[in-house]
C-alpha cells in the first residue's frame, strides 16, 4: 500500500510540474501578445518614426540663387550649378550581366573625358567598389553642366539611378563673371552662418528663393542618397536684382583707381560716381594694399569709413557762412586774411605758409585757404556756434544716409554741448576737422549742389525681377528737399567752378566740358605727438558738366607715400579719367563732339563677338561691317578703316585658339567651350596667352590670359 501511495504522489508531482511549465508559457505568450499590441497600437507611430529617421529622411534641395545684373544687363553675380557624380554598385541595383557588359566601354569613355586616369585604372576602381558592394562611391567632383550632359550618355550611366547606379548631386557656386569688378559692393552671403556683406546680404531675402524637398535614404557610413531622381517639392528659384552699376564705367573706375594706388603706393582708396538727378550709383570701387604689395577690394571704404574729410568739407562751411551772411555780414567778395592765424592757443596755417595776403572769400575758397575759410566762419558764428552746427544738420551731415548696404559708417558732427567742444572747435570744423563723414556722404552734399539743392539718397538697385518680369521697382528718394536758399546755391556753384578754372582743382579743367569741384588734403595724424612723418588723405569731389550737371564723383586716397599728397595731383587724375570716359560713352551730346575731335572711332572695339561689334558700330553711327553674327572676329586693318578688315578667329578642334585682342568675356567663353579654365591677370583685352595659339588642347588645362 505504501508503495502504491508513493507512486501516486510522484505522479501527482509530475503533473504539477507540467501544469506549472504550461502556465508559465501561457502567461509568457499572453505577455508577448500584450506587448505586441502595445507596440503596434500604442507605441507604433513612435517606433515607426524612429525607424524612418534612422534609414529615411527628408533633405532640403537648394533653390538657385537669383542673379545680380548691372544696369546694362551684364551679369555681376550668378549661381553656377556644380555637380558631384557618384555610383551605387550594389548587385541589387546593377546586376552582374549589366555591370560586366558595360564596364569596359564605361571606363574607356571616362578615360577619354578625364585623361588623368587610364581606362584600366578606372576599371580596377569600379571592380574594387563592386567587390565591396559600395553603394555611394565618388566618381567625380565639380562637374560642369556640359560635362554632366556627356556623362549621362556614357555606357551604364545612361541607364539612370535604379539600373545603372548613376547618382547626381547638385550644388550652386556663386560666380563673378566680371572678376572682382564691384566685388565688395556685390558682396557675399553665407546661409550657414547667416553672415554677409554688400548687396548679396541686403537683398538676400529676394535672391535666396525657397528651397525644395526630397526623400533620401541612408546607405552606408552616414552617407545619404536620393530615393527618387526628382524632388518631391521643387525649389522655387530666387529673384534677380538689377543694380545701377554701369559695367563699362566700373571697369574704368577700378583701373584708374588701381593705377593711382600703385603709382602713389597708397594705403587704401575709393571712388564713387553718381547720377545727379536720381542718386543712382553708376560706379563704386574700393582698393586696399595687401601685405604682399598687391591691391584688393577687402572693404567698402566709400560706405563704411567715416573720416575727417579735410578741405572738401569747406563747401558745407561756405553754404553755412553765405546762408547766415545774407544780411550783408558775409559774401563771396568779403575780404579775409590768409597765411597764418592763431585761435586761442593753436596756430592755423595754409598750405603756403606765407599766404596770399588779404583776398576775397571766393579767392580763399579757390586756393583752399584754411585761414581764410575759418576766419570768416569764426567771424559769422563765434557768438552763435550752435547755428553753424544747425546748418550742417540741415545738410544731413550728422545722420547716416540709410542705404541698404550694411556697415554704413556713423557720421559725427560735434555739438557745442559736447564736453570736448573748445574755443578752437568752430574754426577747425569749418575746414573739415573734428568732424567725421563717409566719402558717400560728402558726395551726396556735392551732388545736392549740382541738383539745384535737392539731396538724393544713393540708389544701388533699380529693380527686382522674376523671369524677366519686374516684381519691384525702386524710385529715386529725396533726403533733403532744399539744403540752402537759391541765392546761396548759385554762389557755391560759382565757387566750385572757380576752383577748377583758377584754383586747386585746375587739373580738371577741360576744353570739351566744364567741371565744378573741390580738392581736399587732410592731415591724418596731426594730433599724435612723436610721429616723424605726417600722413595725409587726398581727395577730390565735384560734378560735370558744370553748366548742366549729370554726374557727380568723389575720389579719396588714404596715405599716399610717393611724395605727392595734394588732392589735385593724387586724386585728380582718377576723377579726370572717369569723367572723360563718361563723357565719351554715356552723356547725351557727347558723341558728336568726340567724333569731331577724333576721340571716338570703331577700332576701340576691334575684336570680339561679331554680333556685338555690329551693334556697337550701329549705335555709334559708323559703317556697320558685313560679318556673320555668330562668329568671333579680330580687326586686322589700320585704325582709319572702320568698316572692313576683320578676320574670323579660327576655331579648330583640340587646338587652343588665338585669343589675343579679345575682351575677357569673349576669351573666357571660348576657353570654357574647349573645356579649358582661364587664369586672368590685368585689365583690358588679351595681350598675351600661355599656352600660345595653336598648342594642343587638353581638357581641364589652365590658360594664362594677360590683359592690357
Amino acid at each position: 500500500m505504501a508503495a502504491k501511495g508513493e507512486g501516486k504522489n510522484l505522479k501527482t508531482g509530475f503533473w504539477w510540474k507540467v501544469y506549472l511549465v504550461y502556465f508559465f508559457f501561457v502567461v509568457f505568450a499572453i505577455a508577448v501578445v500584450v506587448r505586441m499590441c502595445q507596440v503596434i497600437f500604442v507605441e507604433g507611430e513612435h517606433w515607426l518614426s524612429l525607424s524612418r529617421s534612422q534609414s529615411l529622411r527628408y533633405e532640403e534641395t537648394e533653390a538657385a540663387r537669383g542673379n545680380i545684373y548691372s544696369a546694362d544687363s551684364s551679369l555681376l553675380a550668378v549661381s553656377v550649378p556644380i555637380f558631384t557624380v557618384r555610383m551605387d554598385l550594389h548587385p541589387d541595383v546593377v546586376c552582374n550581366d549589366t555591370f560586366y557588359k558595360y564596364l569596359r566601354p564605361l571606363c574607356d569613355s571616362m578615360s577619354r573625358m578625364y585623361p588623368s586616369k587610364s581606362s584600366e585604372a578606372y576599371r580596377q576602381f569600379f571592380l574594387k567598389a563592386r567587390r565591396e558592394r559600395k553603394r555611394n562611391i565618388l566618381v567625380k567632383r565639380n562637374v560642369t553642366y556640359a560635362e554632366l550632359a556627356r556623362l549621362r550618355g556614357f555606357p551604364l550611366f545612361e541607364k539612370g539611378q535604379f539600373r545603372g547606379g548613376f547618382i547626381v548631386e547638385e550644388k550652386e557656386r556663386r560666380s563673378l563673371p566680371n572678376g572682382y569688378l564691384a566685388a565688395r559692393t556685390i558682396g557675399y552671403y553665407n546661409p550657414e552662418s547667416k553672415y554677409g556683406v554688400g548687396l548679396e546680404r541686403a537683398y538676400n531675402k529676394e535672391l535666396q528663393g525657397v528651397n525644395g524637398r526630397r526623400l533620401t535614404q541612408k546607405v552606408t557610413n552616414g552617407v545619404w542618397r536620393p530615393v527618387y531622381s526628382a524632388d518631391e517639392v521643387k525649389p522655387e528659384n530666387g529673384h534677380d536684382i538689377v543694380t545701377t552699376i554701369d559695367i563699362r564705367i566700373q571697369d574704368v573706375a577700378e583701373a584708374a583707381l588701381q593705377e593711382c594706388m600703385e603709382l602713389n603706393q597708397a594705403q587704401h582708396g575709393c571712388v564713387v560716381l553718381m547720377e545727379v538727378e536720381t542718386g543712382k550709383v553708376v560706379a563704386i570701387a574700393n582698393l586696399a594694399r595687401q601685405e604682399d604689395g598687391r591691391y584688393a577690394e577687402v572693404m567698402n571704404y566709400a560706405v563704411g569709413e567715416a573720416v575727417e574729410p579735410g578741405s572738401t568739407f569747406k563747401l558745407a562751411s561756405a553754404i553755412a557762412i553765405l546762408e547766415e551772411g545774407r544780411n550783408g555780414q558775409a559774401d563771396t567778395s568779403t575780404k579775409v586774411p590768409t597765411g597764418r592765424l592763431k585761435y586761442y592757443n593753436r596756430w592755423m596755417n595754409d598750405s603756403h605758409k606765407e599766404g596770399w595776403g588779404e583776398v576775397s572769400f571766393q579767392e580763399a575758397f579757390e586756393k583752399s585757404s584754411n585761414v581764410g575759410i575759418s576766419y570768416l566762419a569764426n567771424e559769422v558764428f563765434h557768438k552763435k556756434q550752435d547755428r553753424f552746427v544747425d546748418y550742417l544738420r540741415k545738410m544731413h551731415l550728422d545722420k547716416p544716409l540709410g542705404i541698404e548696404i550694411a556697415g554704413e559708417g556713423q557720421p559725427y558732427v560735434k555739438d557745442p554741448s559736447d564736453k570736448t567742444w573748445s574755443g578752437v572747435s568752430l574754426p577747425w570744423i569749418s575746414i573739415g576737422y573734428e568732424v567725421k563723414v563717409t566719402p558717400l556722404q560728402i558726395l551726396c552734399l556735392y551732388n545736392a549742389v549740382a541738383n539745384d539743392g535737392k539731396m538724393m539718397k544713393p540708389l544701388f538697385v533699380s529693380q527686382v525681377r522674376k523671369g524677366g518680369e519686374i516684381v519691384k521697382e525702386f524710385s529715386p528718394q529725396v533726403l533733403v528737399e532744399e539744403i540752402c536758399s537759391e541765392s546761396t546755391l548759385g554762389k557755391v556753384q560759382g565757387l566750385l567752378q572757380a576752383a577748377v578754372e583758377r584754383g586747386t582743382a585746375s587739373s580738371l579743367s577741360h576744353s570739351l566740358y566744364k567741371v565744378a569741384a573741390k580738392t581736399g588734403t587732410a592731415q591724418m595724424n596731426y594730433g599724435r605727438r612723436g610721429e616723424e612723418k605726417m600722413t595725409y588723405r587726398a581727395s577730390i569731389v565735384g560734378y560735370f558738366p558744370a553748366d548742366r550737371p549729370q554726374y557727380s564723383c568723389i575720389v579719396m586716397i588714404t596715405n599716399p607715400r610717393k611724395n605727392r599728397i595734394y588732392g589735385g595731383s593724387v586724386a585728380g587724375p582718377v576723377f579726370r579719367d572717369i569723367a572723360d570716359k563718361v563723357y565719351a560713352t554715356l552723356m547725351k551730346g557727347g558723341r558728336e563732339t568726340e567724333r569731331e575731335e577724333g576721340l571716338l572711332y570703331g577700332p576701340l572695339l576691334a575684336s570680339g563677338y561679331a554680333a556685338d561689334i555690329r551693334e556697337i558700330y550701329r549705335d555709334l553711327g559708323l559703317g556697320v561691317p558685313e560679318l556673320e553674327p555668330t562668329v568671333f572676329v579680330k580687326k586686322v586693318s589700320s585704325p582709319d578703316d572702320i568698316s572692313e578688315g576683320f578676320r574670323e578667329v579660327a576655331l579648330v578642334k583640340d587646338v587652343i585658339p588665338d585669343l589675343r585682342g579679345l575682351g575677357l568675356r569673349d576669351a573666357a567663353y571660348l576657353l570654357e567651350s574647349y573645356g579649358l579654365k582661364p587664369r586672368v591677370y590685368g585689365k583690358g583685352r588679351v595681350k598675351r596667352q600661355d599656352p600660345s595659339p595653336g598648342s594642343p588642347c587638353v581638357r581641364g588645362q589652365r590658360v594664362l590670359l594677360e590683359l592690357g
